[in-house]
């Protein structure tokens, strides 16, 4: 028995604590920790920019990161710039029967922009398909709250229609050009979204996606911020991959706590997903390959204040491993857009009495998210009537499973309980 207690304890004894001071780089401070190790950022503003895996700082081992309050982790200004190259969104839905595009050109790099291409007619008597196309002159989601620039046209509006399909190389516009592999073939409505943007970055990333090995036991608390500052960097956009958050957990991770945090300036605060080596099919399935499975993450007390950006996405399309229960718990938070998303390939979670003031859903769960308990949330600041909790998927997805739901309130727009309504006597 005391050589048991021994053994247990014996980990404890080695574990230190790597104090982090402003201008220090944390990166080498995690890099030299061992497993159990604490690392604590001191008061201050800790700003850097990208290391491993285009985060400040990323994380491969069972270690305690401590957020002194009044530290700031914090993306340097001009760290991600506007890039040349287009990210092509074919997924948003599964209706295609062909996927043929090809984005060229020379993009005029005078600001972050998404096309949309749209087929809006097929081919009749031996015609050629025809596309029709627009561009929304900004990278940010324009679902929410946030003021945009001056675009040309709105997003996703086509305003150039009944293109003929070539073959060739036709223009669209800044400098970019697009061609079809085909020129018939297509099915009417088929959607493509191209976005010139900046490259995506994390605050603490947990896992890389395709590590080996589970990363276990790690814990991100305390009073401190992590800052992305989106204010002063290009960032990718809404529709694309890879997109920023202060917090990400990828691959095979298992074990992670985020506790007490404050969240903001960036496209999402937390993100967690899995990943999967098999060819993507639409609608979600994937052909046989090796899924990297994330799973028994809790986010709790944590504050985000983005009105900007997005909250916590819990699973993505794009990344199709599997997430296992997550708890989403007992959060404050403040978004321009949808402020959590039990999302795609997620089973198991809880989503619990959290205050949410969003300019777009509250609380939206969609594609293949299964197994939740969403109760005792509280949506504030809204008197538009919004209702808390949304379900829905794109065409060609698997709908959500209904999770369990009870007491999710509008604050300013359900009715006061115990009041009677218009008309009737009390």
């Amino acid at each position: 028995m005391r050589l048991l207690l021994m053994l247990t304890v014996a980990p404890l004894l080695h574990a230190a604590e790597h104090r982090i001071q402003p201008g220090e780089n944390p990166q080498a401070a995690v890099d030299r920790a061992e497993p159990g190790d604490k690392l604590v950022f001191m008061p201050g503003l800790h700003s850097h920019g990208l290391t491993k895996h285009r985060s400040i700082l990323y994380v491969d081992k069972s270690i305690h990161i401590e957020l002194s309050e009044g530290a700031t982790l914090k993306l340097a200004d001009r760290t991600t710039q506007l890039e040349s190259g287009p990210e092509i969104t074919t997924d948003q839905d599964a209706g295609k029967k062909l996927d043929d595009i090809e984005m060229g050109g020379r993009f005029d790099m005078v600001k972050p922009c998404i096309f949309t291409i749209r087929i809006d007619s097929e081919g009749v008597a031996g015609g050629a398909d025809t596309f029709a196309w627009g561009v929304f002159e900004s990278a940010d989601n324009p679902q929410g709250t946030a003021k945009l620039p001056p675009s040309s046209s709105k997003f996703a509006e086509t305003p150039h229609a009944r293109v003929p399909i070539t073959g060739d190389w036709q223009p669209l516009a800044h400098g970019v050009q697009i061609r079809f592999g085909a020129k018939t073939g297509h099915n009417k409505g088929s959607t493509w979204f191209s976005t010139y943007d900046g490259p995506a970055a994390y605050g603490i990333r947990v896992g890389h996606g395709r590590q080996a090995g589970y990363i276990e036991n790690v814990r991100i608390t305390g009073k401190g911020t992590i800052d992305m500052n989106a204010t002063h960097n290009v960032q990718p956009g809404f529709l694309v991959k890879d997109i920023n958050a202060c917090v990400l957990v990828h691959g095979r991770v298992r074990g992670v706590l985020v506790e007490g945090i404050t969240m903001t300036d960036t496209n999402r605060s937390v993100m967690c997903y899995g990943e999967h080596t098999g060819k993507f099919l639409p609608g979600g399935r994937t052909e046989p390959g090796e899924s990297f499975d994330a799973e028994d993450i809790t986010i709790q007390r944590t504050r985000t204040i983005n009105p900007n950006g997005a909250g916590y996405l819990l699973g993505h399309p794009s990344f199709r491993g599997h997430l296992r229960r997550v708890k989403c718990n007992y959060n404050s938070m403040e978004t321009g857009v949808t402020s959590i998303e039990p999302n795609f390939n997620l089973d198991g979670y809880e989503v619990i009495g959290n205050v949410i003031k969003s300019g777009g859903s509250a609380i939206h769960c969609w594609r293949c998210s299964r197994n939740g308990v969403v109760t005792d949330n509280l949506r504030i600041d809204d008197v538009t009537g919004k209702p808390v909790v949304h379900l829905g998927a794109p065409r060609g997805w698997e709908s959500p499973e209904r999770p369990v739901q009870r007491n999710n309130r509008n604050l300013l727009s359900d009715p006061v309980p115990g009041t009677p309504a218009p008309g009737v006597s009390p």
